[in-house]
Parts: C-alpha cells; sequence; structure tokens
C-alpha cells in the first residue's frame, strides 16, 4: 500500500514554499516521522507541524509535532533557499514511519518521458552518424542479402550479433563462406583513417591503423543494421578522420546504481556512434560500487543506503535499502567487452571530496580530534578523507592498486573535484602536517592529488582529474584535466600544457534538462542544454595554436541524482549524445545543424528500433 499526497510549492522573495498535505487515508500505524530526499534543504526554524530531527545531504528526517494515524488529514509545510522549479525538484523517496514501520508516501504527477515509436524504413533510406568527412552515395539499389562472408579475423561478429538481436521484428543474416563478401585490408599510406566501399561485389573497409578498422567497422555496423531493416540500400563510399582520439562517455552509477547488463549494452551503442572512452564514475558520498578484497567493508557497508544503513537514503531512494556494488569478476568482463569494442574504460575513484561512503565503511579514517567545519556542495559536513593521516594514505594506496589490476586500460581518474572550504583547518594531524612541511593545511589538496599521480604512474598509468586536480599546481602537466564547469578552466590548463578533456556542462551535462518547462526532467544549475547547444560547440574555441593541440577530446557527462533506471538514462542521453558524437569527429565544421537534425531524426527512429528508449521529438530536441 501506498500513500497519496499532494505538494504545493511557491516561490518566495528568499527561496521557496513548499507544503505537504495528506487527506485522511487508511493508515496501519501511527506515524511519528516524515522522511524524504530534497534538493535544496529547508530552513528547520520556517517548519510548521514537524520538527527537523536529523539531516544528511539531501535526507531530511522529521518528527511530527503530532503522531498521524491517517484518519485526519495532516499538512506540514517549510521554506527553503534556491529554486524548486521542476518536478524532479520535488521531494522524493517519501516515507512515514514509526521505527521499523514504514510507509512510501507517493505525489502525483509524473515528468515527460515519452519515447518515439519505432516507424518502418523506407527502401534506400540511409543515414551515417557521425557524418564521415566523405560520403558519397551511389545510385546502384542493393538488395539485403540473407547471408554475409566476413574474411580476416579482425571483425567483432559477436557485437553484430548482439545489435541484430536487438532487432525481433527484422530478418538477420546469417554468417556463411558463400555469402555476401565482407574484407577488410590495411593500408598505412591511406589518407584517412579508414574507408569504407560498399556495391554489388561486397563490402571492403581499408583501414590505416586498428583505430581506424575501429572506426570503419562501426560505419559498417550501422550501415548493416540500416540494410536489414529497410531491405534496400543504395551503395556507397565513406571515408573519414575523427578530430579528436578522445571520445568520451560518462556515466555515474553512485547516485543511482545500474546494472552491469545495461552498462555493457550501452557500449555496444557508444561504440556504434564512434565512443571510444567509457568514463565510470565509480565512488562518491553515496555509495562505493567496486567491490575490494582488502577492504570487504566497502561492498558490505558503503554500497548500501536506507533506514537502516550507515549512509541514509539519498536523491529519492526512500525506504528500502538500495544500492549495489561490482564484482572483480564483472569489472573484468566489462573491461573485455569494451576492450573489443575499441573503448578504453576510465575509471574514476573521486577523491579527497565525495568520500562520504569510504568513510562511513572505513572509521579509522576518521580523526576523532578533527574540528575543521566545512559543508559540501551536497550539504555534507563529513565528505572528505584526510591526506595527513598514515590510515588514509595506505587505504587510497592499495585501492589504487586493486583498481590498477582491475583496469588494463592507460587513464586512472583520480576525481579532485568540489572539496569544500574548510576541510582539515581544524585537524591535528593536518596541522602537525603543515608545520612539518612549512606549509597550510590548504595545500594538503594539491600535494595529495601529486602523490597520487606519482602513484598511478607508478603502475604505469596516467592520472587524470576533473578541474581541481590543478589546485595547487601540485600535479605535473602529465596529468589530464577534465574543464566542467564551464570552458574557463580547460582553456587554461591547455595553455598551461596539461591534456585537456573538454566537458563543459553549458554544452556537455546530460543531467541538465532540455528546456525550462517544469514537467522536463532534470538539473538547471548551469542551464539547460537543447540539442542543438550540444551540436554547436566549439572545442578549441579562443586557444592558441598549442593549446588547441592539447585538447584531446570531448565527453558527454550524465549524473544520476534525478535519473533513476535505464530507460531514464537513455531519455536524457538520446539524442543530445549523437550531437557530443559529432563534435567529437568533427562533423559539425563541415556540416550544418539542419542536416544533423535529419540525421538525428533518422538515427532515433533506429534506436527505437534497438529497444533504446530515447526523447521523443514531440517534447521538443
Amino acid at each position: 500500500m501506498t500513500l497519496n499526497a499532494s505538494a504545493d510549492i511557491r516561490p518566495t522573495d528568499r527561496g521557496y514554499q513548499l507544503s505537504l498535505y495528506w487527506p485522511a487515508q487508511p493508515l496501519n500505524f501511527r506515524a511519528t516521522e516524515l522522511c524524504f530526499s530534497l534538493l535544496h534543504p529547508l530552513d528547520a526554524d520556517s517548519l510548521e507541524g514537524a520538527q527537523l530531527t536529523d539531516r544528511q545531504g539531501d535526507w531530511h528526517r522529521l518528527t511530527l509535532d503530532t503522531p498521524w494515524d491517517g484518519r485526519e488529514p495532516l499538512r506540514v509545510r517549510f521554506q527553503g533557499a534556491g529554486q524548486l522549479r521542476k518536478l524532479t525538484d520535488r521531494p522524493s523517496g517519501l516515507y512515514l514511519q514509526n521505527g521499523s514501520e514504514r510507509q512510501a508516501v507517493v505525489l502525483p504527477g509524473e515528468p515527460e518521458r515519452q519515447s518515439p515509436i519505432a516507424q518502418p524504413l523506407r527502401a534506400g533510406e540511409l543515414y551515417f552518424l557521425p557524418q564521415p568527412q566523405h560520403l558519397n552515395i551511389a545510385t546502384t539499389a542493393l538488395d539485403c542479402p540473407a547471408q554475409l562472408a566476413f574474411h580476416g579475423n579482425r571483425w567483432n561478429l559477436t557485437w553484430l550479433q548482439r545489435l541484430l538481436d536487438r532487432l525481433p521484428d527484422a530478418a538477420t543474416f546469417a554468417f556463411s563462406d558463400s555469402g555476401f563478401s565482407v574484407r577488410e585490408q590495411h593500408d598505412t599510406a591511406l589518407n584517412h583513417a579508414f574507408r569504407l566501399n560498399i556495391g554489388r561485389d561486397g563490402m571492403v573497409l581499408t583501414h590505416r591503423d586498428s583505430a581506424g578498422f575501429q572506426t570503419g567497422q562501426a560505419y559498417l555496423m550501422q550501415y548493416l543494421l540500416q540494410w536489414t531493416l529497410a531491405g534496400t540500400l543504395p551503395a556507397c563510399e565513406l571515408a573519414g578522420t575523427p578530430r579528436f582520439g578522445y571520445r568520451g562517455v560518462h556515466l555515474d552509477v553512485v547516485r543511482h546504481f545500474f546494472d552491469i547488463k545495461p552498462i555493457q549494452g550501452w557500449l555496444d551503442l557508444f561504440a556504434l556512434f564512434q565512443f571510444n572512452h567509457f568514463h565510470w564514475h565509480l565512488t562518491d558520498d553515496d555509495g562505493w560500487r567496486v567491490a575490494s578484497n582488502a577492504y570487504p567493508q566497502l561492498a558490505q557497508t558503503a554500497a548500501w543506503r536506507g533506514p537502516d544503513e550507515a549512509l541514509p537514503p539519498q536523491m529519492g531512494s526512500g525506504a528500502q535499502r538500495y544500492g549495489g556494488c561490482y564484482s572483480a569478476e564483472q569489472i573484468r568482463a566489462t573491461v573485455q567487452r569494451a576492450t573489443e569494442l575499441g573503448i578504453t574504460v576510465v575509471p574514476e575513484m573521486d577523491v579527497p571530496g565525495h568520500c562520504r561512503a569510504l568513510l562511513k565503511a572505513l572509521p579509522e579514517l576518521v580523526e576523532a580530534d578533527d574540528q575543521s567545519v566545512y559543508r559540501s556542495v551536497q550539504h555534507h559536513n563529513d565528505n572528505v578523507i584526510n591526506p595527513a593521516l598514515p590510515a588514509t594514505q595506505t587505504v587510497i594506496r592499495t585501492l589504487i592498486n586493486e583498481w590498477c589490476d582491475l583496469f588494463s586500460g592507460p587513464l586512472f581518474h583520480l576525481g579532485s573535484d568540489e572539496v569544500p572550504e574548510g576541510a582539515w583547518l581544524g585537524s591535528p594531524a593536518a596541522q602537525a602536517w603543515a608545520e612539518q612541511q612549512g606549509r597550510s593545511p590548504h595545500d594538503l589538496h594539491g600535494v595529495f592529488m601529486a602523490e597520487l599521480e606519482q602513484a598511478v604512474q607508478a603502475r604505469g598509468k596516467t592520472a587524470m582529474g576533473w578541474e581541481e586536480i590543478r589546485t595547487g599546481n601540485a600535479v605535473s602537466t602529465d596529468t589530464w584535466v577534465l574543464s566542467w564547469q564551464g570552458v574557463s578552466a580547460g582553456q587554461k590548463a591547455a595553455e598551461a600544457g596539461h591534456p585537456v578533456v573538454m566537458t563543459p556542462a553549458q554544452h556537455c551535462y546530460f543531467d541538465l534538462a532540455v528546456s525550462d518547462r517544469p514537467e522536463d526532467p532534470g538539473y538547471y544549475w548551469a542551464g539547460t542544454v537543447d540539442l542543438a547547444t550540444a551540436w554547436h560547440y566549439q572545442p578549441t574555441d579562443g586557444l592558441s595554436d598549442a593549446a588547441a593541440s592539447n585538447v584531446k577530446g570531448v565527453q558527454a557527462c550524465l549524473w544520476t541524482e534525478v535519473v533513476t533506471t535505464p530507460s531514464e538514462a537513455e531519455f536524457m542521453w538520446f539524442p543530445r549524445l549523437l550531437a557530443t558524437a559529432e563534435v567529437a569527429w568533427g562533423s559539425h565544421q563541415y556540416d550544418d545543424f539542419e542536416a544533423f537534425n535529419e540525421r538525428a531524426v533518422a538515427w532515433m527512429n533506429r534506436l527505437a528500433h534497438l529497444g533504446v528508449h530515447g526523447r521523443d521529438a514531440a517534447l521538443g530536441w
């Protein structure tokens, strides 16, 4: 049974006023407390009908002024700073409780998440995305064969089969030596990364190197998918070279946890659109998603949150135990899948901030006499590890070594973002360190990141971090920098000689809403990001030639505070991820938005055939 309530949100001069109302309705116990998550914390002094008992991050626990048995209506009213402009801003994960008795509360209304319905493809309807530099579509019509004959051992036929298996209503190819010929050949003198010729005599993929083969194979997969759906396609020739070597997609699996199967399925789609890096955000305040042999408490404690857990509910996870953790076997299988697709997995261990889950699981990392006073952006006052403690150094270095054994790629992301002002200033250990070093406790951040940079390098990998990793200019210019709050930090890092991946929120954060409509889900702290805004982004604008050469790529990021399911993730990604694919490839340098939009419309229909729950054009792109 669920209880129905209503929420009345009104703007005020200082922020918002929110009233929660329950009509009289059956309740099986006398509720004494109300709990929920809320984007902008309430002002405790403004509460009417209850008192604030506990607040951790976005989770609030209120004690009702009068226990409620459901016989009479119930109202709780309060105010807070900030804006609650969207349905996804409302209180979420609400439940009433009395001890271990709990009852979920439902508010009316749902955000708009309408997805397109797959439509038949017309014969001859061919689109490639991202648009290659050279494309010549012939008048020769080719009927889809029943059989394909792949020559050579480079082909990823299991990838093709997985994609075809997602088309339940389409005829699929059989693989036979007597089928339509598909060949590959290596040519180091090729002017482009790849060239793909498709004609009556078969398909020939010529590639300059292994990366060129992978890009050409992805276009071949696009053709084959459309061929089986359309029945007849024109012969064609295409060739090209990606603008950037790093073409990334980021996914936060901490705020909301995603099983390994959809993640592996998304890798198939990312590779299809020429993405070659998967940035896996695996740790944060709200969970730790990698099992550890050295510290089993991470899987037992840090991976879970709920009313009876060390970590309380967050981001609307509500009254149930929520979370999960990836085993070493799952991670290795995913890394192997990615490698076969030409994708490098970039793991992120976010330190020294965003570490509340780690601290809850390993209390030995908490200094008992630390009197530091701070508040993180996510409203925590206990989420920063202390590099001045020997235990911190031991734990983080041990975990880095474990992760380096799990993740075979060359890049290791160390986080480094959003360390709140005031951390370590009241720590005796930090004060002792500062006196010994002749420095300030403020310097711990940069020094710690430089130490971890060296630890990662000792394992043969290269460190990465969000733009704050340059704090104190302590890390070397070998460390890669991801610019997220805007373009400025990335530009400064590139001018200073760092390799840079541009991922400014204003163009690349797809947890941001597409529009300002209240029903349109997503955040808006950096504005809204529609399809045109994502596609028109120019990553090297405003840079000197030398600095522009340091921009290694572009990345789309999906944070999951308000993204709770795989279908919701796909709704936020598509079609905007298609725009980032073109930016990373460089298509928007030689094409126009109207032509891209036509390709996006076509490929959203193809994605619908593949079972992807993207955003319907009727909602606006």
